[in-house]
């Protein structure tokens, strides 16, 4: 038995979430934030419906969940860009490539979004845990659920 499964028998309102530092450690690995014991993409692009050890589910219930991740998602992108563009230009200056800077911006502007779109909804997760945590009740709800099911508005 987790310590998870000790909560949720304890009380229903009892909050289950990990420290922060755990959730976004294990979100970082593309675990599970709340319990760290399964990987949550089932594909590059698509996470799964629920993590296999605690039964969380991956959008919490909710429709247009990972909105929030999408725009994280954007943020890291365009954060790499501006990196790296500082990065090259530091180091070339005042000589600065911008043919290089133009057209790989815009190949970097086109990958990144893909290579980040896992870690930001993983990330995106542990956010919400941070900010929501999560309740031995609305555990119990996401372990019983099925796809497709989402909670009331009143219920979140």
């Amino acid at each position: 038995m987790t310590n998870i499964d000790d909560a949720v028998a304890a009380a229903p309102g009892a909050r289950v979430s990990p420290r922060i530092p755990t959730l976004f450690g294990r979100a970082a690995r593309m675990r599970c934030p709340n319990c760290g014991g399964d990987r949550l993409p089932e594909r590059w692009m698509k996470l799964k419906l629920k993590c296999g050890s605690c039964g969380m589910r991956t959008e919490r219930g909710e429709e247009d969940y990972f909105l929030g991740g999408m725009m994280l998602n954007i943020v890291l992108a365009e954060g790499l860009l501006v990196v790296a563009a500082l990065i090259l230009a530091a180091a070339t200056w005042p000589d600065v490539p911008w043919d290089l800077m133009l057209w790989g911006g815009l190949v970097l502007m086109v990958i990144a979004p893909f290579l980040f779109y896992p870690l930001s909804l993983c990330l995106w997760i542990a956010a919400d845990l941070m900010v929501r945590p999560l309740t031995a009740g609305e555990l119990e709800w996401h372990r019983a659920s099925s796809a497709g099911e989402f909670r009331k508005q009143r219920d979140r």
